[in-house]
This record gives C-alpha cells, structure tokens and sequence, in this order.
C-alpha cells in the first residue's frame, strides 16, 4: 500500500533532530497525519510514497565489518576510530566546502568519530572525519554514486602537535577516498543494471508506519522507485 508520511526538522533547512508520523492507506484513498505536539520545529516534508519504493537504510548497511575494516586501515596510525559510521544528509549550502549547484540539494554525509594520541608535551586530539556523497540515476535509470569531498574537525593537540597532527589527517582523510569509491561502486553493482524511476532520501530507517524519532544529520535511507 502507499505510505503517507510527514516529518517535522528541529532545524531549517530539513535539518537536526526529526519527528515523524507515518501511514499506509488503501491505493487512490484517503489518508491524513493528524499530530499537534510536534514540539519546536523549524521546517517540514510531506511525502506521499507509492507502493513500488524500496529503501536501504545506510546506516545498518554501511556498519558491516567488511566497511569498518576499511576504513580502520586506511587510517593507519594517523588516527583510532571511536565510533560507528554515521550516514546523514545534508543541503548543498551546508557542505564543508564550496558547491555551486541549488542550496537545498541533499548530499550523503558519511561520518565517524576519532581519537589521536599526542606526546605528553601535548593534549590529545579528537574530532570527527566526514565524506561527501552523491547518489544519482543517469539517463538510462540506472544508480550512480561518487564520492564528492572530504573535511575534517578536531580539538585539542595542542600546544605543540596541531601542526603535524592536520598534516597526517590531510593525507590519511582524501587517501581512503579510492577504497570508498571501491566499496561504493560494490555496493551499487549488487543492483544490477535495475532501472529506476526516482532516487530520494528518507529520514531514519524510513519507517512505513507509527511515529518516533531519529536525527537526519546522522540517520537517513536511500529510497528508489523500481520501473
């Protein structure tokens, strides 16, 4: 059955904290979310979603040992990994670098927390690392995704290792793009040569039915509408 859902952004700009209600309802019926205490929001989608769409939540999908191992090696000794992977959203305007394009075009921001030990001369670091992602079907319907960008944040190192703690990011952070790409490019071709209608983004695990919760920034799925 197709799915009417409706998600409220703590943030502008379809960002942050969500709340969202969904409902399945017979197809060519009537259907309504009907929800007051949505709390403090700032922005808000309605989606009418057909009954052919399928979806993937990124988050559990990119959790594998396979992805995470990766990632740990391509690392190296710059940098410990101290979380799971996060797989986001995030607006053109928001990127960590320039994109010329429209403002609200969405973006997959994929994420993880990090540790650097430093010498005792020193704090150590911690931060975050992110990667840019864009989904997209080509002419023929068929799914395509490359790894866009890169940035980095952390605190600490100070007062003496910051300099040489961001030249190890600079190289080790845009080093694992190649093997991003590898496990991106694996992940698609598991599609086959399926054709599609529409590629969209969905908040949490996409959930058909009920309300909750999750956070954008960190929780999306990549929904598809099968020819």
């Amino acid at each position: 059955m197709p799915t009417l859902s409706n998600y409220w952004f703590q943030e502008t700009d379809f960002r942050g904290n969500t709340t969202y209600a969904s409902t399945q309802h017979p197809a060519g019926g009537w259907a309504w979310v009907n929800w007051s205490n949505i709390g403090d929001k700032h922005s808000t989608l309605c989606w009418e979603r057909e009954d052919r769409e399928v979806t993937y939540d990124l988050v559990s999908l990119l959790n594998n040992p396979a992805v995470l191992n990766l990632i740990d090696n391509n690392l190296g000794s710059s940098a410990n990994r101290t979380s799971a992977l996060r797989v986001g959203w995030v607006p053109r305007k928001y990127l960590p670098y320039s994109s010329s394009g429209g403002p609200l075009d969405l973006f997959l921001r994929m994420s993880f927390d990090f540790h650097i030990s430093t010498p005792w001369y020193c704090s150590d670091a911690n931060g975050h690392i992110d990667y840019i992602i864009v989904c997209y079907l080509d002419g023929n319907g068929r799914l395509n995704g490359y790894v866009d960008g890169w940035a980095f944040h952390y605190d600490g190192g100070g007062p003496f290792c910051t300099g040489e703690i961001s030249s190890r990011l600079n190289s080790a952070v845009p080093g694992a793009i190649g093997t991003l790409q590898q496990q991106l490019t694996a992940f698609l071709s598991l599609l086959g040569r399926q054709q599609f209608d529409m590629l969209y983004y969905l908040p949490g695990s996409a959930q058909k039915s009920g309300t909750g919760s999750t956070n954008v920034d960190n929780s999306v799925s990549l929904a598809l509408l099968p020819r």
